[in-house]
């Protein structure tokens, strides 16, 4: 019965008529990106690292260099950031709409993408994937580079494949400089460049392709030429780690809690048996496809497909090799952001194949699990938020800042931490953080570098009220002294606020 529908005239006119707006339907995605994004981020506090970003932005050029110099990441996002912020204002619907924009522009060039590697028919089977995708959605109102270097990373793959194909210098130009911004947009985009670097290796192998007509390898060197006077900077922060020692190594149960939030946005503990036994059925699903796709392709399509393969599973297996490296391990699940769009496309080309090969049940399997377990997951980032998995903690600074009046009130956080933390909704405020020493001047402590915001106790302090905020569970590192006394506490998830009063003030 299905067959008879899909073969019936009226089907074929619908299905053409679709293909022929396969453009519109590229934008309609991208809208849909933008708009779901925005939508999701409604209420969402800026946090920690959306803090650090934004004080960067809003130093003076030299400032921010220098800044970002000593920060574990390159500075081409903080400057888009700046002139955006200068430009549309630095509410909190102005900064995150930069990264929806970058964001939705990824998943159009995504498209085009797999257009330009297969048909728009395939192009557009894969779009709802995208669609739906709460990777791609939670990263894409994140004050933080990802976007940008999900863009960057995408539009590289595409002008690549166009080298390839038509093997024109002015391509392959383009597709260095690209791979630099890259570079300077987010060191961990190497992980793109060295899957494309395998791709393009194993791809003139096969062709039997002589070394001097490897125009890639020249790209690939002029990328690292462009990049060559940031390279100080770059092996200052790579030998003088300024990153937390909040990762990872990755594990085979990390690599489940990487899917598992990928689908889902759930943690792999937090899985329960019903829905463990639905991720796993769509895993073997996407597993067997696999294999019985590879072995029907040819020519540039089995090409195309192992390069979106690759450049899902290449980059988890660098994850997972530098994860090794060093004293500290150092991934976080949000290094996949800038990836992760691959396996969405992965999952709708997935299923767009396996139907163009007649394994019809399996393709619509997998393409009905798939959604409704990616919707699931975008029903779990509305409720979740931009929760912090790392430090299993709920921003909740917004209610925090209305729940006192800043009159004469001086307001202390704990420690740097928690100041970058607070201060964008704080900046009416006169806010201080508490630190024994002064800020050493690297990592994302280093705008609080000779501070004049520092105290080193509340002696420090001559305001009327003081306001101490604090996490639930950790032992305060401020200690009100006896000219303050204890007046209440407003709790707010893991988020505290501890009043005082000045004794002996009129």
């Amino acid at each position: 019965m299905l067959k008879k529908l899909l073969k019936s005239k009226n089907m074929k006119s619908f299905t053409t008529l679709i293909t022929r707006l396969w453009w519109a339907w590229v934008l309609a995605a991208m809208v849909a990106v933008f708009g779901l994004t925005m939508i999701l981020a409604i209420g969402q506090p800026i946090w920690f690292d959306e803090g650090y970003s934004i004080l960067l932005a809003q130093q003076p050029w030299p400032d921010m260099f220098a800044l970002a110099a000593v920060d574990a990441h390159p500075p081409l996002y903080y400057m888009l950031l700046k002139v955006w912020g200068s430009t549309f204002g630095w509410s909190e619907f102005a900064l995150r709409s930069l990264s929806a924009l970058l964001m939705a522009g990824a998943v159009g060039v995504g498209l085009l993408l797999v257009r330009r590697l297969f048909t728009p028919r395939v192009a557009l089977a894969t779009l709802p994937f995208l669609v739906a995708a709460p990777f791609v959605l939670r990263y894409g109102y994140e004050v933080r580079m990802y976007a940008l270097a999900a863009l960057i990373g995408v539009l590289a793959t595409l002008v690549m494949v166009i080298a390839v194909r038509q093997q024109r210098w002015r391509y392959w130009a383009i597709y260095g400089v690209l791979v630099t911004l890259g570079m300077l947009t987010l060191y961990l985009t190497v992980a793109v460049w060295l899957t494309h670097a395998v791709w393009l290796l194993a791809r003139s192998i096969r062709r039997k392709e002589p070394i001097r007509s490897w125009r890639w390898l020249v790209a690939l060197t002029g990328s690292v030429a462009l990049f060559v006077p940031y390279m100080p900077i770059f092996f200052s922060q790579l030998f003088h780690s300024v990153l937390p020692g909040v990762g990872s190594e990755v594990t085979l149960t990390k690599l489940v809690d990487v899917f598992t939030t990928l689908v889902v946005y759930t943690s792999e503990w937090m899985v329960g048996g019903w829905l463990s036994l639905l991720l796993l059925a769509m895993a073997v699903l996407a597993v067997v496809l696999t294999v019985k796709v590879q072995r029907r392709l040819r020519g540039e399509a089995q090409e195309g497909f192992m390069l979106v393969a690759w450049l899902v599973l290449i980059p988890v297996l660098f994850f997972a090799l530098t994860s090794l490296v060093g004293s500290q391990p150092i991934f976080i699940n949000r290094y996949m952001a800038h990836v992760a769009l691959f396996f969405y496309l992965l999952l709708g080309l997935l299923a767009a194949l396996g139907w163009r090969y007649k394994q019809h049940l399996i393709s619509v399997g997998l393409a009905l699990l798939s959604l409704a377990l990616l919707l699931t997951g975008v029903v779990r980032l509305a409720e979740a938020g931009n929760f912090n998995s790392e430090r299993q903690q709920q921003p909740s600074t917004i209610e925090l800042r209305q729940a006192f009046d800043c009159t004469d009130t001086t307001a202390v956080a704990d420690d740097p931490y928690t100041y970058i933390d607070t201060v964008y909704y704080f900046d009416d405020c006169n806010l201080k953080f508490y630190s024994a020493e002064n800020v050493e001047n690297r990592g994302g402590y280093a705008p609080l570098h000779d501070s004049v915001d520092r105290i080193e106790s509340s002696a420090d302090v001559s305001s009327k009220h003081l306001i101490h905020i604090r996490w639930v569970g950790a032992e305060p590192s401020f200690d009100v002294g006896p000219e303050y006394w204890f007046i209440d506490s407003v709790q707010k998830d893991k988020q505290v606020i501890d009043r005082y009063l000045r004794v002996n003030v009129e």
